[in-house]
């Protein structure tokens, strides 16, 4: 029971970083209808920014809000620079240039910083917090707790104020948008921003556990990915819940099924996702479009 525990909390912890970056593909997804593959390395360039911070003598608690202020604006000019010459272009067309993203961003990592890997220090402290015979560091529970933080305060920005409000008619009708004075490509914009920033804070959290580097998030963006078709691309709470169900899952995957240890886990979430979007292809999470003939 006790090593089920370590593994349950272990997967937990993951699971909020899984969820950060699903929610991050999500708000891309819903504004442009883009699946980002480059979203992991956006997180990443901001973590490893983050470290410089660090290295030159900023406390973390002062550079993660520079860096989220920097990633927002980075994630607009992805957007406007990037992505809007080729809207309206063929899935095929922004699918590559969310590769040529991935790929470009990485190059670009490993020219400056190298690729090894570099250690983040806890904003949390290294404290463990014992129950029974498990344990949490301070650094796990504050990073999951920070990333329920900005998951509701995204949730909150999207639900009821007016730019989020602007952002979902933006993204579920340009049409009408338009005709009601609404700037369709600012909304789109300031998605992308959104997106970044969430996806720099989960990178920062992240990184004094596992360390940041050019390929800190080279799996991680997939099980975020499979996490987000778990709960639904248009479902942003479904997708963090998919985060924790994806992390708890490899989690013990890797330590109850024979043979699946280590890297191989990652099968497990994905076999899983499979036989849920064979039931219901638009995620367990998403609502129902019924249309009348």
């Amino acid at each position: 029971m006790d090593e089920f525990m370590q593994q349950l909390f272990t997967g937990l912890s993951n699971g909020m970083v899984y969820g950060g970056l699903a929610l991050a593909l999500c708000v891309v997804f819903q504004g442009t209808g883009v699946l980002n593959f480059g979203q992991g390395e956006m997180a990443t360039f901001s973590t490893l920014v983050v470290w410089q911070l660090l290295q030159f003598g900023t406390p973390f608690w002062v550079a993660l809000p520079i860096v989220i202020v920097v990633s927002f604006i980075a994630g607009m000019g992805i957007e406007r620079i990037l992505i809007r010459p080729v809207e309206g272009s063929s899935e095929l067309s922004l699918l590559m240039v969310t590769l040529g993203l991935f790929l470009g961003l990485n190059a670009i990592m490993g020219f400056i910083w190298g690729f090894h890997s570099k250690q983040v220090p806890s904003p949390f402290g290294a404290g463990v917090i014992a129950i029974g015979e498990s344990y949490l560091t301070w650094q796990q529970l504050g990073a999951m707790a920070t990333i329920l933080v900005v998951v509701l305060i995204t949730t909150l920005v999207f639900r009821f104020t007016t730019v989020g409000l602007r952002m979902r008619a933006a993204s579920e009708n340009p049409v009408s948008s338009r005709l009601l004075s609404i700037n369709v490509g600012r909304q789109l914009m300031i998605g992308w921003g959104i997106a970044a920033a969430v996806g720099a804070v989960a990178g920062a959290m992240s990184a004094p556990i596992v360390g940041t580097g050019p390929d800190m998030f080279r799996n991680t963006v997939l099980l975020a990915f499979a996490a987000a078709a778990f709960g639904g691309f248009t479902n942003r709470i479904g997708a963090v819940v998919g985060g924790i169900v994806v992390g708890v899952g490899t989690s013990l995957a890797a330590t109850y099924i024979p043979g699946l240890g280590g890297d191989l886990s990652i099968v497990v979430p994905f076999i899983f996702i499979i036989l849920i979007l064979l039931l219901r292809p638009q995620g367990l999470f998403a609502a129902t479009v019924k249309s009348r003939a």
